[in-house]
C-alpha cells in the first residue's frame, strides 16, 4: 500500500498540542499579573502564604511596607500582564508560522526571566518563588523542547 501524498514525517498535531499548552500557559501568567492588580489583598495573602506560612505576616511590617509591597505587587502584576500579552503576540505569530524566531523569542524571554528572579529569590532566601518560578518555567520549557526540532530540524 502506497502512502497518502502529503504524508509527513511528524506527527500531526504535535507542533498545535504544545502551542496551545503555551497560549494557555500565558494566559495564566496573564490572569496572574491582572490578579496582583485587582485583587491586592488576596495575592498579599498568597504571598504571605507562600514565604512565611501564614496568610496576614505581610501587615506585620507596618502601614507604611505594606502599601508598598501592594503597591509593588501591583506594578509586577502589570509587568507579567504585559509579557502574557507579548508572549501571545509571539504565539500568534512567528511561533505559530513556524518561523524559528518565534521559538527563540518565547525562549529567551522566559530564560532571561527565570534567571534574573531566580537569582533574586535565593540571593533573598527566598527558595519558595524560585521554586514557583521552576513549576512556571517548566509550563514553556517542556513545550520548547518537544518543538525543538519541527523549527530547527536535527
Amino acid at each position: 500500500m502506497k502512502p497518502r501524498q502529503g504524508t509527513s514525517r511528524r506527527r500531526p498535531g504535535v507542533k498545535l498540542f504544545w502551542w496551545k499548552w503555551m497560549v494557555v500557559s500565558s494566559w495564566g501568567v496573564i490572569v496572574a499579573g491582572i490578579a496582583m492588580v485587582v485583587l491586592p489583598d488576596v495575592m498579599n495573602r498568597f504571598f504571605s502564604l507562600l514565604f512565611y506560612n501564614v496568610t496576614d505576616h505581610y501587615t506585620s511590617f507596618g502601614e507604611s511596607a505594606s502599601g508598598y509591597i501592594t503597591f509593588t505587587h501591583g506594578v509586577l502584576g502589570s509587568v507579567m500582564a504585559g509579557w502574557g500579552v507579548a508572549l501571545l503576540g509571539v504565539l500568534y505569530g512567528p511561533f505559530r508560522s513556524g518561523n524559528p524566531e518565534g521559538w527563540r523569542s518565547v525562549a529567551y524571554s522566559v530564560a532571561l526571566w527565570f534567571s534574573l528572579d531566580t537569582s533574586v529569590s535565593l540571593a533573598y532566601g527566598l527558595w519558595q518563588n524560585a521554586l514557583l518560578n521552576l513549576i512556571i518555567a517548566e509550563l514553556y520549557i517542556i513545550p520548547l523542547v518537544a518543538t525543538f526540532r519541527q523549527f530547527f530540524g536535527k
